[in-house]
């Protein structure tokens, strides 16, 4: 079992900067400075038609994952795609679920769902009625901090860092 935390905070002028922590506070990622790359992509981040590129890197300054918001297939307000150690896992809005969050992806040609309940801002990965991770966000200033669990290992760390992420981008303001 892993433990961390995960802090979205707001910056000038509609950025977010993402940073996890380990149990003892210790950062162990954060998005580069320069993550979304010009003016155009700050102002209209929330867009969902507009895609941009975030990059979570370690404390040497080594790039662990690169987070792609796509632009999303009609009908469909959310797609990303994450790069690490040569894989790309694609999430996607699962429209034959009716709750939120309505999110999926597929891993390995495995297709995992992120449920949860979004007005009291809990998430999970569950496979097979296992729970893979827990997460659950709380308000601070400026911003919202995640406790997150990692449960089992079946996943690769990149991947359970980028739902928290995800979960952040298209939940941040519930």
């Amino acid at each position: 079992m892993i433990r961390c935390t995960m802090r979205a905070v707001a910056r000038p002028p509609a950025a977010m900067d993402y940073a996890f922590y380990d149990e003892g506070g210790l950062e162990i990622l954060h998005n580069r400075d320069m993550a979304l790359t010009d003016q155009f992509d700050y102002l209209f981040r929330e867009l969902p038609i507009i895609p941009y590129t975030l990059s979570l890197i370690d404390a040497d300054g080594n790039e662990r994952f690169r987070l792609e918001r796509k632009t999303p297939p009609p009908f469909q307000t959310h797609a990303f795609r994450l790069h690490f150690d040569g894989e790309e896992v694609d999430f996607f809005e699962d429209r034959m679920r009716f709750s939120l969050p309505n999110l999926s992806f597929i891993y390995r040609e495995k297709k995992y769902d992120i449920v949860g309940f979004v007005r009291s801002r809990e998430f999970f990965i569950e496979e097979d009625e296992v729970k893979l991770l827990s997460m659950a966000a709380s308000s601070i200033v400026g911003g919202k901090e995640y406790a997150v669990t990692i449960h089992e290992d079946a996943l690769p760390l990149a991947v359970y860092f980028a739902v928290v992420i995800i979960m952040d981008i298209c939940f941040h303001n519930y």
